[in-house]
């Protein structure tokens, strides 16, 4: 008979440890709350020794047939874990052994079902803690919040126990790997793009290579980043006007320096983001959402206009990425074998990714936090005006898009005009910010009046207003917030500058 048969109305607790010494303490005060104790064997034996009462956890599932595998993998096991039966396990503590020691499948296996079984599900000692701090002061529950953490927590060791296998093996074996010329920098090396087999169809690996030499890390890199921008300006069109235009983004690691789009012609696209900082571009990347024509392609060749400005008529354009490319365009293009062309289809209609979760490694770990996937929606806006010109809502369109997803040291500062970026400024402070946009516009020759501007920050003095209002813009976009708002909004109003406010909490930070 099982000692928990008499005492049905006992919660139940699961210890499987690498040390079983961990679990000593929290087993005492556990049977001090009236729970019963299962472990697994060695743990089970290690308790016993020191006076604590826990049942073998194969005798527990009364599993008296020999496996070759561990009680724990038993289905009555999942039994006790997913559902409400009369031996349902109501926690589990279980610390895996590392994978130094081979894989724990087991113990890997006891938190999934744990997890699945929305149970309290903990694999650290400093948890533990916690659990039973609250079970002590909450009458042996704990809050909703701790056991939803512990499960994600649960989930996210299994997917690190499962990644570290996988980064044992070969590279080569992985499904599918773009092995790339060299990393970040050319000593980062060797260098590769890995996909998962359910990535969507704008992911790196699915982008087909039609010229030049292999692509290296920081092509990719920022590849992924422009790709990100052209989808939120297309997700945004789509949203208020039903279609999308023409749109060209020029980029310099990963940053847009110009920024063009039409609604009937694309090479007036073309044109608009490559003299958006001609200098600027030079080296940098491109990306379109149509096809790159022959004309197109000389286009991104060379230009006179670009010679009679810097003195060379060629663009140097290392990446070109385009939904499609003819033929023509293809031979002009690949005479510079250093220039890789990419086509993926999917950029016809690019939408944004749909993970659940974003995540940045840093050392030790990750950070983690759900994507960058707001786009604007005038329906949302009480007071949006009704008389503003389509030329400047696309140019606010763009400016937000812009500010709110490039990285050029914080508290980005874009401006705009008639749809194409003139400039944009980062930090380390927004005057600073937009100090250096007005510089760089003015250096391409750009005319500032009845400009449009977006912040990705709020503005939290007049200081960064005075400066726009005295370049001539007449339009904005920017977060509310900071204790001065009411004082930035009524500068703006005195300037008459129309000004959009988003909500405080659709500030545009990228890439931190």
């Amino acid at each position: 008979m099982s000692l928990l048969e008499n005492s049905p109305s006992h919660r139940i607790a699961l210890f499987s440890l690498n040390e079983p010494g961990d679990g000593l303490k929290f087993a005492a005060r556990l049977l001090d709350l009236g729970w019963k104790i299962v472990a697994t064997q060695n743990v089970a034996l290690c308790f016993a020794e020191s006076g604590i009462q826990a049942e073998d956890v194969s005798h527990f599932l009364s599993v008296k047939e020999s496996y070759p595998f561990p009680p724990t993998l038993h289905p009555e096991m999942e039994l006790a874990l997913t559902t409400t039966s009369t031996t349902a396990i109501d926690l589990v503590f279980d610390i895996t052994y590392p994978l130094s020691k081979g894989n724990d499948v087991g113990g890997h296996t006891l938190l999934a079902l744990a997890a699945k079984g929305n149970r309290i599900v903990v694999s650290n000692q400093e948890d533990m803690s916690i659990v039973v701090q609250q079970l002590l002061q909450n009458e042996n529950e704990i809050e909703s919040e701790l056991r939803q953490r512990l499960i994600v927590q649960a989930y996210e060791k299994i997917s690190n126990h499962y990644r570290g296998l996988c980064q044992q093996k070969d590279p080569s074996e992985a499904t599918p790997i773009y092995e790339l010329m060299e990393g970040e920098n050319p000593y980062q090396t060797p260098a590769h793009l890995l996909t998962s087999k359910d990535s969507d169809n704008l992911c790196l690996g699915n982008f087909k290579q039609l010229s030049g030499v292999k692509p290296c890390f920081t092509n990719m890199a920022d590849l992924d980043s422009i790709v990100k921008l052209m989808c939120v300006l297309v997700e945004t069109f789509l949203k208020n006007d039903k279609r999308a235009p023409y749109i060209t983004i020029a980029a310099k690691h990963g940053n847009p320096c110009g920024l063009s789009l039409s609604w009937d012609d694309p090479e007036k696209a073309i044109s608009g983001a490559l003299f958006g900082n001609p200098r600027a571009i030079w080296g940098g990347e491109l990306i379109t959402n149509f096809v790159i024509s022959e004309k197109i392609g000389s286009m991104l060749f060379q230009s006179q206009k670009r010679n009679d400005a810097l003195g060379d008529s060629h663009w140097m354009l290392d990446l070109i990425v385009a939904p499609e490319f003819q033929s023509e365009a293809i031979r002009i293009l690949g005479k510079r074998n250093s220039r890789k062309l990419l086509q993926n289809k999917n950029l016809f209609d690019p939408r944004l990714g749909q993970e659940a979760w974003s995540f940045r490694p840093i050392r030790g770990g990750y950070l983690r936090q759900p994507p960058n996937h707001f786009v604007l929606n005038w329906r949302e806006f009480s007071n949006f005006p009704g008389n503003l010109d389509k030329s400047v809502i696309d140019s606010i369109v763009v400016a937000w898009a812009v500010a709110w997803h490039s990285n050029h040291g914080g508290n980005e500062v874009s401006i705009v005009k008639d749809g194409c970026l003139l400039a944009v400024g980062g930090g380390p402070s927004t005057v600073d910010a937009i100090t250096t946009a007005f510089e760089r516009a003015k250096t391409s020759e750009h005319d500032l009046i009845n400009s449009v501007f977006a912040a990705d920050a709020f503005f939290p003095f007049t200081d960064v207003p005075e400066i726009i209002a005295q370049a001539g813009c007449t339009h904005g976009i920017v977060p509310k917030g900071g204790k001065n708002f009411q004082l930035v909004q009524d500068f703006f109003a005195q300037k008459k500058i129309e000004v959009l406010y988003l909500p405080e909490e659709h500030r545009g930070f990228c890439r931190h």
